[in-house]
C-alpha cells in the first residue's frame, strides 16, 4: 500500500505513486520532460490517505485502477461519478482533512460529497500536474505560503478532469505510426530498438480546444481502454 500524507510536499508524493503504477515512454511533452502511460492490466493498488492536518492524524484506504486511475473504493464505500454539483465546491486543506476525518469515522452527513472531494484530489493529481500543484498550494498555504489560493476552485480544473480521456486519444492521434504502434503495445513486450525511440508530441496537430489541457496532463490513457 503506498502513502499519501495531506501535506505541502504534495505533488511529489503523488509523482511517486504514478511513477510507481504507470509505464514510462518516450513521448515528448512540451517542456522537455515525458508523458506517461496507464497500465494495460486491469491491476488495481491500494494508497493511504492521511491527514497531515489535524491532530487527530485520521486515515482511510483507496482502491484505485491503474488502467486508468479511476478511484472504484474508499474507506470501504464504492465510489462511481462525480456528483453534478462538484463544480461549486471550492474546499479548503481543513475541509480536506474534515472530509478524511469524516469518512474514517463512519459518518454519512455529506458522505458523497466528501468523498467526491478527495476522489477528485487525488485520481486528478495522478492524472494531471497541474491539478497535484494545485492542491499542493492549497495545502502549503496552511505553512504559511502567500500568493496562492487557499481554495480549491474545481469548477475552474473540473473541464481539465472531463477531457483527460479525450486529450489523451488526441496526443495519440498526433504521434507518427511508429509511435502509436509502440504506445499501443505493454512496455514489458517491446524490442530494445523500440524501447530506445522517441518522439516529440506535436501540439500544433492536437485541436485547439485541448492543446492546454496536453500541456497539463502527465499521464495517458492507454489507447482502446
Amino acid at each position: 500500500m503506498y502513502q499519501l500524507t495531506v501535506s505541502p510536499d504534495w505533488a511529489e508524493q503523488i509523482s511517486r505513486i504514478r511513477d510507481a503504477n504507470s509505464e514510462d515512454t518516450n513521448l515528448i511533452r512540451f517542456d522537455n520532460t515525458f508523458y506517461r502511460l496507464c497500465r494495460s492490466e486491469p491491476a488495481r493498488f491500494r494508497v493511504q490517505l492521511r491527514d497531515g492536518i489535524a491532530p487527530s492524524r485520521a486515515a482511510i484506504d483507496l482502491g484505485i485502477q491503474a488502467n486508468d486511475f479511476y478511484v472504484h473504493e474508499l474507506a470501504g464505500l464504492p465510489f462511481g461519478r462525480y456528483p453534478s454539483t462538484l463544480d461549486l465546491e471550492r474546499p479548503s486543506a481543513q475541509s480536506l482533512s474534515g472530509a478524511i476525518s469524516s469518512l474514517s469515522k463512519g459518518e454519512t452527513q455529506d458522505q458523497f460529497l466528501r468523498q467526491a472531494i478527495i476522489v477528485f484530489c487525488v485520481a486528478e493529481s495522478l492524472r494531471s500536474d497541474q491539478i497535484a500543484t494545485a492542491v499542493g498550494q492549497m495545502i502549503a498555504t496552511t505553512k504559511g505560503l502567500l500568493g496562492v489560493p487557499s481554495n480549491l476552485h474545481i469548477g475552474r480544473l473540473l473541464p481539465l478532469a472531463k477531457a483527460w480521456g479525450q486529450t489523451s486519444d488526441a496526443i495519440y492521434r498526433a504521434l507518427s505510426s511508429t509511435a502509436r504502434e509502440i504506445v499501443s503495445k505493454p512496455r514489458a513486450s517491446l524490442t530494445p530498438a523500440q524501447r530506445s525511440f522517441s518522439e516529440r508530441v506535436d501540439l500544433r496537430t492536437v485541436d485547439p480546444s485541448l492543446q492546454g489541457f496536453a500541456k497539463a496532463i502527465r499521464v495517458l490513457k492507454r489507447p482502446g481502454f
